[in-house]
């Protein structure tokens, strides 16, 4: 498992880089957020921690601009910043947990775990013909993988998880796209390449309500 670590207080950072490396994992250590997108731009990690206090660019911003780009790697905020206020910024820019300093290591490391655990059976589903995984970002029909932009993929993956389920198209929206808010057509676009991968339509539109994933 790889840990990107954003922390500019480089003692508190050497001491979770030692710890994190005893427990197995590969964890790589940025100082600001520039080096945040340097490094995300070129390898991809399981897990984010990051401070909120640092240089150039606050954590929350950060986040906000790693979702938007289509980056859904799980997060963990550590920070000082312990006002509910606060936490309600670290959630609403998408993060996934919140742990405030000072902190305990054994709990940091129980925190990791969980969500590690949990996210790893959320983004991987195999459902009949097709495997789609988020993290590595491939959907695969039989034995091939297929081309499929990642938004596409995500709301595949919405279906795929709630087989059966009529979603309307803003309950697409707020699953997929929340902050933005594109217009409905780029959503049934979506659908419609979708459906183009396979010989019947498997995204199926219920009319006056919504769409749900149903094999004929």
């Amino acid at each position: 498992m790889k840990i990107l670590l954003l922390e500019d207080d480089i003692v508190l950072a050497e001491t979770l880089v030692a710890e994190l490396q005893e427990e197995g994992y590969a964890v790589e250590m940025a100082k600001h957020g520039e080096m945040v997108y340097e490094l995300t731009s070129v390898q991809k990690y399981d897990l984010y921690i990051f401070d909120v206090n640092v240089p150039y660019i606050d954590g929350f911003t950060l986040l906000k601009e790693l979702r938007q780009s289509g980056d859904e790697t799980p997060l963990i905020f550590l920070t000082s910043k312990d006002r509910i206020a606060d936490k309600e910024s670290g959630f609403e820019a998408g993060c996934d947990d919140y742990l405030c300093k000072p902190f305990a290591l054994s709990e940091l490391k129980y925190r990791i775990k969980a969500l590690l655990k949990r996210t790893a059976s959320v983004k991987k589903i195999t459902y009949g013909d097709i495997e789609i995984d988020l993290t590595q970002k491939y959907l695969k029909i039989g034995d091939e993988v297929v081309d499929i932009e990642y938004k596409a993929l995500q709301i595949l993956h919405l279906f795929v998880s709630n087989p059966g389920k009529i979603f309307s198209l803003n309950e697409i929206i707020d699953a997929i796209y929340a902050p933005e808010d594109p217009s409905f057509t780029v959503i049934r676009v979506h659908i419609s390449k979708i459906n183009a991968l396979f010989s019947q339509k498997r995204i199926k539109n219920v009319r006056g309500v919504g769409y749900k994933y149903e094999i004929s």
